[in-house]
């Protein structure tokens, strides 16, 4: 049965692992298709920079909300990605704790089930190299350029703001405030995204799952304190530092 239990476990984390890098490209390729309309947009009708002209307003607009639409896209989906990296962070540190152990000088590797424990010790050590590629830069990269254009066009849009009160006036304005709205929410998850992607404390993460599990497996009395130390090795004093 424990054996079982194990296989269902890798096998979860497996998956999960090969979900969680699919998150990137999926993301570029929505975020590119609704770019995509925007580039049909502006080629169809076009920007008019001869002289302030109402349908300029429209159009900065409309092409505003579209790449409000795509920031939207890319906060929730690396939110998601970060959630996702969390749950995966705790399903190892469940395995870590319950089924591996740390092997012996005199044991190989093989006759151990130590991935998860080998893993947080190399990423802990600096004479490891990181893999750069799974940084994901992409989520901050796109909002940044989604951002910038947000405020080239509002540039464009308060040349165009009629000077005569009337109609077209009073909707620009309003028009304004929504866009001025869809810029702060956009710079607000621009400053966010850093934090659910390439910056993001997975250390601090894997440490509070597995300080979690220890004191779950103290508490329940399924293992003493020395016992968990000899089987987490050196991994032991990564998580409280050593004594």
């Amino acid at each position: 049965m424990e054996h079982q239990e194990l296989k269902y476990l890798r096998d979860e984390l497996n998956r999960m692992c090969l979900l969680h890098y699919e998150y990137a490209s999926k993301t570029i390729h929505i975020v590119l298709l609704i770019w995509g309309g925007v580039l049909i947009l502006l080629g169809k009708d076009g920007l008019k920079f001869t002289a302030a002209n109402f349908e300029n307003i429209i159009l900065c607009f409309i092409v505003a909300t579209v790449f409000f639409v795509s920031n939207i896209v890319l906060y929730y989906t690396a939110l998601k990605y970060h959630n996702h990296a969390d749950i995966m962070f705790k399903l190892a540190a469940y395995i870590a704790v319950f089924y591996e152990k740390w092997p012996s000088s005199a044991a190989k590797i093989g006759s151990n089930g130590c991935w998860e424990l080998a893993t947080f010790e190399i990423a802990n050590n600096p004479k490891y190299k990181q893999d750069a590629y799974k940084k994901n830069f992409e989520y901050f990269a796109l909002t940044a350029v989604s951002v910038g254009l947000m405020f080239l066009l509002l540039v464009v849009f308060l040349f165009n703001i009629p000077k005569e009160c009337g109609m077209e006036q009073i909707v620009s304005l309003i028009l304004l405030q929504i866009y001025l709205i869809y810029l702060g929410f956009s710079i607000y998850w621009f400053c966010k995204i850093p934090k659910y992607t390439y910056s993001r404390d997975s250390y601090g993460m894997k440490v509070q799952h597995m300080k979690n599990f220890i004191r779950f497996a103290l508490d329940t009395e399924q293992d003493d304190e020395k016992a968990l130390k000899d089987r987490l090795g050196g991994v032991w004093d990564l998580i409280y530092g050593e004594k």
